[in-house]
C-alpha cells in the first residue's frame, strides 16, 4: 500500500458495503427490490439513484468523449 491510499479510501465503510450489497441484490431480485433494501438502510436517495440506473461499467470507468478523427 502507498500513501495515497489511505487518502482515498472510503470514510463511510459500512455505507459501501451496504451500497455494494444493494448492487448485487438488483441482479437477483430486480431493482425495485434493492431499492427498498438500500432505502431501509437510510442510504441517501441521490446515491441509490446513482448506482442502480447507471450501468456497471458506467460506474466503474468514465466515459470519454469520442473525437472524429477524420
Amino acid at each position: 500500500m502507498n500513501g495515497n491510499s489511505e487518502i482515498t479510501r472510503r470514510e463511510d465503510v459500512w455505507s459501501a458495503a451496504i451500497v455494494q450489497y444493494g448492487i448485487v441484490l438488483s441482479s437477483i431480485v430486480g431493482i425495485a427490490g434493492a431499492q427498498r433494501y438500500l432505502q431501509s438502510r437510510c442510504i441517501p436517495l441521490h446515491v441509490i439513484e446513482r448506482v442502480l440506473c447507471a450501468p456497471i461499467d458506467a460506474r466503474r470507468t468514465p466515459t470519454r468523449a469520442k473525437v472524429p478523427t477524420e
